[in-house]
């Protein structure tokens, strides 16, 4: 079982829902992985060079 499942089931370990007005705190990673909606997909950023020297000889 993955560490994250496990520390989530520790947060709340009975399987009743939250009634209005009660809430858990959780930390930045744990908040991340259970957000309801997956992250848009970003566009290939395309290819890239790094621009280079072998003693005098210069590689772009």
């Amino acid at each position: 079982m993955p560490a994250y499942i496990k520390y989530v089931k520790e947060l709340h370990p009975r399987k009743s829902s939250l009634n209005g007005g009660q809430t858990i705190v959780t930390n930045k990673e744990c908040s991340a992985l259970i957000q309801p909606q997956l992250p848009t997909k970003r566009k290939d950023p395309g290819s890239f060079h790094v621009p280079y020297a072998i003693g005098e000889t210069m590689f772009d």
